[in-house]
């Protein structure tokens, strides 16, 4: 449980967060250079809120000193280390995607703090990456602070929904685009490619493929943004609604909440019986994310239900002898994903 202090601190970024978010939009063309800085900078603040969540000496680069983070005082983590520790300590991990995503505006911010940038001149095709790239942000934001965060952000709901809503000219800004492929996605349609909305931009452009069984992927003509989900059967009432990447799932019709542990048990097809069971190699861990115990037997092939990777094996590592969806040819020496191998059993040692 968050002490008060905490409260009022996480509350303080929060509102900073927010207030930046709404710059950024305001900005968008009259200031591109300045929506970009603050853009990036609710997104960085949006993640030390969560690990502040967590215990506030999280957020102070090194050497934490109490009196010295009360009176603003310290350095706090870079974006590479907040990630780490959101995956290490806190043991909730941004998607890979969304890492990548929140990478593109931090590099974008970098370029226009330190030197010259393209953006600092507006023009309607820098002005329409802009607006891609804030988009896509935003939409892999509000799924961690709405779903995988949501109990450290309840209660800010408006406040995002305002956010929505100032988006509106970003969308609008590529409505042109997206009139220009209609035709294009039409003839598409016709030859049996299914689209869907794009949950970044909204236009009805993202093209969907199927990967495998209820996992899906698809790519927008308009904003470029790229999602991947599965058509996941809530363990509560049984209506199917899109699981996405995090290993978490809040059932949008009855509030059920699935961790990893529940959404691999709903979904893994290997049936344990009391012959198998000291054989099962399934739930494994994953190699792509390190997921642990998150990998299933789907379709005959292998899912990790956080990052939905899919693959066409599990093994047993040469060392720890734990399953993994990882290459296990050098495993004895140099081990997986749960174990350094005898390399780094032998290293623990002469340490």
């Amino acid at each position: 449980m968050a002490s008060r202090p905490h409260i009022k601190w996480k509350k303080r970024l929060i509102e900073n967060a927010l207030d930046f978010l709404a710059r950024a939009i305001a900005d968008f063309k009259s200031q591109p250079k300045h929506s970009i800085i603050n853009f990036y900078s609710a997104v960085e603040l949006f993640l030390k809120a969560r690990l502040l969540q967590e215990h506030w000496s999280l957020i102070v680069l090194k050497d934490a000193d109490r009196h010295k983070f009360e009176a603003g005082d310290f350095v706090s983590v870079s974006f590479e280390t907040a990630c780490e520790r959101l995956q290490n300590v806190v043991q909730s991990p941004i998607s890979p995607r969304a890492r990548q995503t929140f990478d593109a505006i931090r590099k974008h911010r970098n370029k226009m703090v330190h030197f010259f940038h393209e953006a600092d001149r507006a023009s309607a095709n820098r002005l329409e990456a802009i607006a891609r790239e804030q988009l896509r942000a935003w939409y892999d934001l509000h799924k961690l602070l709405t779903v995988q965060w949501s109990p450290i952000f309840d209660g800010y709901g408006a406040e995002f929904n305002a956010i929505e809503k100032k988006l509106k000219g970003h969308r609008e800004f590529l409505r042109a685009k997206f009139d220009d492929l209609a035709s294009a996605i039409k003839q598409e349609k016709a030859n049996g490619i299914a689209f869907r909305a794009c949950g970044s931009c909204s236009f009805n452009a993202a093209r969907v493929t199927e990967i495998i069984g209820d996992l899906s992927e698809c790519e927008c003509l308009v904003c470029g943004y790229q999602d991947k989900w599965f058509n996941y059967t809530c363990s509560n009432c049984s209506k199917v609604s899109p699981l996405r990447d995090g290993g978490e799932f809040a059932c949008p019709q009855c509030q059920q909440k699935d961790d990893t542990e529940a959404i691999v048990e709903n979904i893994n097809e290997f049936i344990v019986t009391s012959d198998n069971y000291m054989d099962a190699y399934v739930p494994a861990h994953c190699s792509e994310c390190e997921g642990y115990r998150s990998v299933v037997e789907y379709k005959e092939q292998f899912l990790c239900v956080v990052c939905f990777c899919v693959t066409e094996h599990v093994a047993a590592c040469g060392w720890c002898s734990e399953y993994g969806n990882g290459d296990m040819e050098d495993s004895s020496s140099f081990g997986c994903t749960m174990c350094g191998g005898s390399v780094g059993n032998q290293m623990s040692k002469d340490d």
